[in-house]
């Protein structure tokens, strides 16, 4: 009974000396500037016990605040400032909220500095047109310089780096993903066709998240052209394959390589899941150069995983796009020159990329136009069983705009009645209406390959 009352009293004891309890407060804020880059700051942050925080920052003498992600459950933390520009005065604090509690910092000054890795500039080179100044506002667009050293890089509506990752290599295409991660491809420029040998998955701290090397575990080939996350969360790819084809009747050798394209898909882990090659689905007997074109057979630049499972691939010597079937890899149809849908010869397309869905059941590309030199935007709805396929979009674009090779382009705006476009050879970034006229122009100091637009960059207010 004695031992038991001393228990009791000790455990009162211990409550009163909690007592009164601990307030919540902010103890310690460490900012680290990296010398590796000069728009993302990590900041340690301690306090008095446990607790959810986040930052709060805003340009010097603005009233747009932007918000870091949330820390929850901690009296440690480590937030990142993610969206910054360069040469800019900021203030910042501190939001930290337990229970019922809310404590703030101090307001704090950071200056960024200008930055000195291997970046393109991009500059506005034609003020909004009054109609899309609205659509702009919290806008982003993640692009990429595919020479080295290279890049990937996320700019604002004015043309402003707010993110980018510098690397060595090129940086050869690049794709924002449903999860908030950057996932590109990266290899040396003496890969031809904007091919690969690794493909990265980062966060916006910086952090790889993903990391797939050739020559290591399942990727034992390289990459090129696309890499994108389905709904599953697989990454898959463009990736080049090979096949040995008797080609002594056309003056060819018993035993010759082909060269051709391919797919790949990976699981999140990295596992390959599944594979499928153009060789197996075409004659080279039936290409009267094909001596000629073994190296480099139909190049395939794009594809798209439909919500169906099914594949979108884009050919540009071919002039084709085709849809390929998962379960089986067979090819169910093939749009364009010398396919299975009649055409008005007006809508036919060359050199195309970027085939990908629209407007729920419609496919949408850049028209390159190398049989013209005119560039365009195109829609088309597809009758697979009447095979007939009809453009019901055409934004064609004035002469001076005309990209030989790469490029993209998207519809933009929310009611889809833009076009976004990044076209390669002029080095610019437009915004058009569906008649062409020109609302937005920024021009690029280097290489891109495409660009995406960027809805979700900035963490929105915390809601605690």
């Amino acid at each position: 009974m004695i031992a038991v009352v001393a228990v009791a009293l000790l455990v009162l004891a211990g409550k009163w000396l909690l007592w009164p309890p601990v307030q919540l407060k902010v103890n310690d804020i460490e900012l680290v500037k990296l010398p590796s880059n000069r728009l993302r700051f990590p900041v340690k942050v301690t306090t008095s016990k446990d607790c959810d925080a986040y930052i709060q920052y805003w340009k010097k003498g603005s009233k747009d605040t932007l918000y870091s992600e949330l820390s929850r459950g901690k009296a440690a933390h480590e937030l990142h400032l993610t969206n910054t520009i360069s040469r800019t005065a900021y203030r910042f604090r501190v939001v930290t909220v337990s229970g019922k509690e809310r404590a703030y910092s101090k307001i704090y000054p950071l200056e960024t500095q200008a930055i000195y890795q291997a970046t393109p500039y991009f500059s506005l080179d034609q003020a909004t047109a009054p109609e899309l100044d609205a659509e702009l506002k919290g806008k982003y667009f993640l692009t990429q310089i595919l020479t080295e050293p290279g890049s990937v890089v996320i700019i604002d509506h004015t043309g402003e780096i707010v993110w980018y990752e510098p690397f060595q290599k090129g940086v050869k295409v690049s794709h924002w993903t449903k999860d908030r991660t950057v996932l590109c491809i990266v290899g040396p420029e003496k890969i031809p066709s904007s091919g690969g040998d690794e493909i990265l998955e980062l966060g916006l701290d910086g952090k790889v998240i993903t990391h797939l090397k050739k020559g290591v575990g399942d990727m034992d080939k390289l990459v090129h052209h696309e890499v994108r996350k389905d709904k599953d969360g697989n990454i898959y790819s463009l990736t080049f394959t090979k096949k040995i084809a008797d080609l002594s009747s056309v003056k060819g050798k018993s035993r010759d390589t082909l060269n051709g394209d391919g797919i790949v898909v990976f699981s999140p882990k990295g596992k390959k899941v599944w594979e499928w090659s153009v060789l197996d689905h075409l004659d080279p007997l039936k290409d009267p150069e094909i001596l000629k074109h073994k190296k480099d057979w139909v190049h395939g630049n794009s594809v798209y995983r439909l919500n169906d499972g099914d594949f979108l691939m884009s050919f540009r010597d071919l002039n084709q796009i085709w849809k390929i079937d998962f379960k089986s890899g067979n090819v169910l149809w093939k749009l364009g020159q010398g396919g299975d849908f009649a055409m008005n010869p007006q809508a036919l397309f060359s050199a195309q990329h970027y085939a990908h869905p629209v407007y729920g059941n419609q496919l949408m590309i850049l028209d390159n136009g190398e049989r013209n030199r005119i560039s365009r935007a195109m829609i088309f709805q597809l009758d697979s069983l009447a095979k007939t396929a009809t453009a019901t979009r055409t934004v064609t674009l004035p002469a001076e705009y005309y990209t030989t090779a790469k490029g993209s382009a998207a519809l933009f705006g929310a009611k889809q009645d833009k076009v976004l476009f990044c076209l390669t050879d002029p080095r610019a970034f437009l915004i058009t209406d569906m008649k062409g006229r020109i609302l937005w122009k920024i021009k690029v100091g280097g290489d891109p390959y495409r660009l995406e637009e960027i809805n979700d960059f900035e963490n929105v207010k915390p809601k605690i």
